[in-house]
């Protein structure tokens, strides 16, 4: 005959796998947390840092487009008193040119 008790599992060592089982869990479940919480605390840092550092790149190219900017218009503006004819017939170049390019690229 079949002994019975060879296909039925021992309850001891089956509760014992769960309470592996959930221990298993239980630690990976921590492990896990853990990490989730030091990406997020990375990535917040990270861009933290993106931030300020394009706030101060913002900042220096404004002030730097300005003093480029200024010096730039006041060059102008003194070429412009002294040959105010080169100017006009100038812009009325460039204005033909780029009016001759638009027209052409809407052909």
């Amino acid at each position: 005959m079949t002994d019975i008790s060879s296909f039925t599992p021992d309850t001891s060592s089956a509760a014992a796998a769960l309470d592996g089982a959930k221990k298993t869990t239980a630690e990976k479940t921590k492990q896990a947390k853990e990490a989730v919480s030091k990406a997020v605390k990375s990535a917040r840092e990270t861009a933290t840092e993106v931030a300020q550092q394009t706030r101060t790149f913002a900042s220096e190219k404004a002030k730097v487009g300005a003093a480029w900017t200024r010096d730039k218009a006041q060059v102008a503006h003194h070429v412009a008193e002294d040959h105010p004819m080169g100017v006009a017939l100038g812009a009325f170049a460039i204005g033909l040119g780029v009016g001759f390019l638009i027209a052409r690229n809407l052909d």
